[in-house]
């Protein structure tokens, strides 16, 4: 398996260190978000979909590295054998495809979610921008990252000098975008939750939950780019993989970043300042209800027209049973199309009904 140089010295603990802790953190805050999920019967919707495959491709990247790890990854260059260096250098060239696809649909799992809480039609604006560029950027940079170089296998495979892209210029540029739609994703929600009618705590309590953990991903996005240039220019390319570790921290962050809005009763639970004291003491709708203390500002079921349908963008209502996205103060029913569409002192969520109902000619005999 080793050439006749022979060396015992191995980074490969920084990538199973990494992988072993987020195989078991991450697959818990998913948990978390789904849990919350059913038991506040708000549905699964596109972002919870997107950050699965977005935490299948995480698990992909770190399964992958694992793997190239049993093959020499991590150790010299110099102790490979010809076919360990080019199966450890293939599937870090597969890792690499899954990384970009990993970052960039936690992106879009945030703005999904963004556009299931907000209705603000410059912010809702804002998002589907952003998901557009992301999205397009995800495409390029997969691509790129497919076809660096020429021949494909020259990625892995030096001993027909191939043509290639600059992968320092690649990387650095990769690197920038993520940082950059990171905060602009970070501060988007900023000020539509300052101009709500969310109680100050609730306020504080939300900023603080996005701005920790967006934070956390930026600054390791930040830490992760120092160590770019170094690694695309050393000669040891199976040896100096600190760039490889930060990417596996910084993508399983992103992943766990999108699932904390839902996750923050359980956190509420750790950080009570956080919050209101509503939060920690709403009961949870998996529960029955006591239907003699039920309030009067409630959605109950409708019967009536048949064959009528229609879309409105109604108005989360505060009752015993919290919303799973946001919580709000009391707003008045009296809220036409035009005065939803425009006014922005509360959050409220789209939602889509059918209406159905007898006449009393149809109801004769």
């Amino acid at each position: 398996m080793a050439s006749e140089f022979t060396s015992t010295e191995s980074n490969a603990m920084q990538v199973y260190a990494p992988s072993i802790v987020f195989f078991l953190v991450t697959p818990l805050f998913i948990a978390f978000r789904f849990w919350s999920r059913i038991t506040r019967r708000t549905g699964l919707g596109w972002d919870d979909m997107t950050i699965i495959i977005s935490f299948s491709c995480a698990v992909a990247v770190q399964t992958i590295m694992m793997v190239a790890c049993n093959y020499g990854f991590g150790q010299h260059i110099k102790t490979l054998t010809p076919s360990d260096k080019i199966i450890s250098l293939k599937l870090y060239y597969i890792a690499q495809i899954f990384y970009k696809l990993t970052m960039n649909l936690a992106k879009i799992s945030m703005l999904l979610l963004y556009l299931r809480i907000f209705v603000h039609r410059w912010f809702r604006r804002c998002c589907f921008t952003l998901m557009g560029l992301v999205t397009c950027y995800m495409i390029a940079s997969v691509t790129l990252s497919i076809l660096q170089c020429y021949p494909i296998s020259g990625a892995w495979d030096k001993s027909m000098p191939p043509t290639c892209i600059d992968l320092e210029k690649f990387w650095l540029a990769n690197a920038g975008f993520s940082i950059a739609t990171d905060s602009l994703i970070l501060m988007l929600p900023m000020h539509p939750i300052c101009t709500s009618k969310l109680s100050v705590t609730q306020k504080r309590g939300l900023i603080m939950l996005l701005a920790t953990g967006g934070g956390l991903v930026i600054t390791t996005s930040i830490v992760r780019t120092t160590t770019l240039s170094f690694t695309a220019k050393t000669p040891d390319t199976t040896f100096n993989i600190s760039s490889t570790m930060w990417s596996i921290i910084e993508q399983n962050l992103a992943i766990i970043c999108t699932c904390l809005p839902m996750c923050r009763l359980p956190i509420a639970t750790r950080f009570p300042l956080w919050v209101s004291e509503s939060e920690l003491t709403a009961p949870d709708v998996s529960e029955p209800a006591d239907l003699s203390k039920r309030q009067t500002r409630r959605w109950s079921p409708y019967t009536g027209p048949r064959n009528v349908q229609g879309i409105t963008r109604s108005i989360v209502i505060t009752s015993d049973e919290m919303s799973d996205e946001l919580t709000l103060d009391p707003v008045e029913r009296t809220f036409t199309m035009s005065t939803l569409s425009s006014d922005v002192g509360a959050i409220r969520k789209i939602v889509e009904y059918e209406i159905t109902f007898e006449t009393a000619s149809e109801a004769e005999p």
